[in-house]
């Protein structure tokens, strides 16, 4: 079994905490002339300034994928707003190993709620007081605090273009984890636009650990594809880059982390992870998350006391997967063998696809993917016949299941955990497969 970096890292467990009340936030306001203020970007002014929104009355939240009516873009003042919900993650506290544990707390924050939908403009307007600046949170005044909490935690939705996109390396928010670093992204509202202009989001190991689909790899594309994203996620301060506004930002304001990501396909969303379009609704009753529910539970880190009881890890004698696949349309990933007997490459490990509708299918054009390495087949001119099975060998070929194989001299698919995804012609993902420790 192929062994990579992140093959024992168990997933965490999305804690959907109810929200807890946290008392009303400061009313101190930011003026627009108070030269002791300072503001992100201030060539952008076409938002709105958070300073000109009133202290109360805010709307109540729109769904995941909804615009708020009246809200217009700009940010919401919240007299409360949801507590974070953060967890051990790797053994890995959410305060980090060093640094500025509180904002380590805000940076790991696990929980989702409804977002607000707002400018990016509005983003790099917002302002805050310099005296914070490379200041640990706990040396902070109490005036300053109240400003930064008028608008911190606010769970806020933008919509733009990736201006860049790394990985970042060992953090004290990771606890210098080599392995589980965070996704470091550039967003701007307008193509013609770069980093200086740019709101920095950020995906974390502990987010990143419940979305099979977030993979470096498949971000990374969206910058060059120039593809329309939509990011939800938590407003945070960080307090430590102001020698990068103008340089490599627009803003100290963060979305961090980042708890939804969608692209847009044509006139609808689809969600990163999973290819499912995210339906645009609003009202009472669509006040729920874009967190991708169809989603299998996810399991958590035993050494983590936190949190509920995870979600065991299968133990099938027989090597596959036995999960339940997760598809829109007729094809389906129904199984991952990944125990292969044939030692040292396993090459008689391979996935399993049906075809479970009533008409044929042509595959041409489609691929198989392992959502966590480089590894992808993809059939040149092959149509699957309604209620058949094909599957895909790591480095065996059988003709009476289709004859498909990667063609891998190493084995794919590791035992403690992966992922599969398949891919139209026309690059939507329409089936993922996650088991073991990458469900």
């Amino acid at each position: 079994m192929r062994q990579k970096s992140n093959a024992t890292r168990p997933r965490l467990l999305l804690s959907l905490a109810a929200i807890i009340l946290v008392g009303c936030v400061s009313t101190a306001t930011t003026n627009q002339g108070n030269g002791s203020f300072n503001q992100g970007n201030s060539s952008q002014n076409n938002g709105g300034s958070a300073s000109q929104l009133p202290p109360t009355n805010a709307q109540p939240p729109s769904s995941g994928n909804a615009v708020q009516s009246g809200n217009n873009g700009q940010l919401p003042t919240l007299q409360t707003k949801p507590q974070p919900v953060s967890v051990n993650f790797e053994g890995c506290p959410a305060g980090g190993d060093g640094g500025d544990h509180q904002l380590n707390m805000l940076k790991n924050r696990t929980d989702s709620v409804p977002w607000y939908p707002v400018s990016v403009a509005s983003i790099l307007n917002l302002k805050w007081p310099p005296s914070i600046q490379q200041r640990q949170r706990q040396t902070w005044s109490q005036s300053d605090a109240a400003v930064i909490a008028r608008y911190e935690g606010t769970p806020i939705q933008i919509e733009g273009y990736l201006a860049g996109a790394k990985q970042q390396g060992p953090e004290s928010t990771n606890c210098h984890a080599v392995d589980q670093v965070d996704n470091h992204i550039w967003v701007v509202d307008d193509l013609s636009k770069d980093r200086t202009q740019s709101i920095v989001v950020e995906v974390t190991p502990r987010t990143r650990a419940l979305h099979p689909g977030w993979a470096f790899s498949r971000i990374s594309p969206l910058v060059d594809h120039r593809t329309k994203v939509r990011i939800s996620g938590w407003l945070l301060m960080d307090q430590e880059h102001p020698d990068q506004i103008g340089k490599t930002r627009g803003t100290i304001w963060e979305i961090h982390p980042v708890v939804a990501f969608d692209v847009l396909q044509g006139n609808r969303w689809v969600s990163l992870d999973t290819g499912n379009a995210v339906p645009q609704s609003s009202g009472p009753q669509a006040l729920v998350p874009t967190d991708d529910p169809s989603l299998p539970a996810p399991i958590v880190d035993p050494k983590d006391q936190e949190a509920n009881q995870a979600t065991p890890i299968p133990s099938h004698t027989s090597g596959t997967a036995g999960e339940q696949p997760l598809h829109i349309g007729p094809l389906a990933i129904v199984d991952i063998f990944y125990r292969g007997a044939n030692k040292p490459n396993e090459s008689d490990e391979y996935v399993e696809i049906e075809n479970t509708g009533n008409s044929p299918v042509n595959m041409s054009g489609w691929s198989l993917h392992d959502v966590y390495s480089s590894d992808a087949f993809t059939w040149n001119n092959f149509t699957l016949q309604p209620q058949k099975r094909i599957r895909v060998y790591s480095n065996e070929q059988h003709p009476e299941t289709g004859g498909f194989s990667f063609n891998s001299s190493r084995a794919i698919w590791n035992n403690a955990g992966d992922a599969a995804e398949l891919v139209d012609a026309n690059g939507v993902i329409v089936a993922v497969y996650g088991y073991g420790n990458k469900r």
